[in-house]
């Protein structure tokens, strides 16, 4: 058990220092030698834990994204109307925008071209599949509010989609500065947002009540 332990931390520092080596010095900068360096380590452990800096980076990304993933499920378990739970979504979104923000910025560089991440193919699916379970999470929740007539009868998919879009594009704004510059706060974009968009979706008949969303 001590070993398994021991395997674990290890692995978890790697992944840590890499992190933080990866957001400072950028990808292509960052090698295996410096992580292990980093780390505290020679580069033999490292190369037990990992192949090669593609599969370091792979592994942040990927628990970056469990991680939100499991921040949506809770979010859409939580009772509630169609509306609600969406805006629950943005609001958990918003949450890990917070609380991991390094974890964060690591799922952006990832998608980012400017970044030059040059991950092989494989990884890269995995990646966008991850992601990809993020807007389904959404798209079941639009699928029963629909069905039980609290949403609007459009295209689950694309409105997923979209509202996946809008967080995006909302929190690069932030990043950006462009939110800053214009002195409004993230918070205040993001509950605008919500009213905005959830008032659209809801069906005609329960729009006329403000609480609903």
């Amino acid at each position: 058990m001590t070993e398994k332990n021991d395997s674990a931390n290890t692995r978890a520092l790697i992944l840590q220092q890499a992190r933080a080596l990866f957001l400072s010095q950028g990808y292509h900068n960052t090698t295996m030698r410096t992580i292990a360096e980093a780390a505290g380590l020679s580069t033999g452990p490292l190369y037990f834990h990992f192949r090669n800096k593609a599969e370091v980076f792979f592994h942040i990304c990927s628990e970056a994204y469990d991680c939100l993933i499991a921040d949506f499920h809770r979010a859409a378990r939580q009772e509630g109307r169609a509306a609600l739970r969406l805006r629950s979504i943005y609001y958990a979104y918003k949450s890990f925008y917070y609380r991991e923000p390094q974890l964060f910025e690591m799922i952006h560089f990832a998608t980012n071209p400017i970044g030059g991440v040059d991950l092989p193919e494989p990884l890269q699916q995995a990646l966008h599949s991850k992601s990809q379970q993020m807007v389904q999470i959404m798209e079941e929740i639009i699928s029963e509010g629909i069905s039980r007539h609290e949403l609007r009868a459009v295209d689950p998919g694309k409105l997923a989609l979209y509202l996946y879009s809008a967080a995006e594009g909302i929190f690069l704004s932030q990043r950006m500065g462009v939110l800053e510059r214009a002195q409004v706060s993230l918070d205040a974009m993001i509950d605008s947002a919500v009213e905005l968009i959830g008032l659209g979706m809801l069906e005609s008949r329960l729009s006329k009540n403000p609480n609903e969303c």
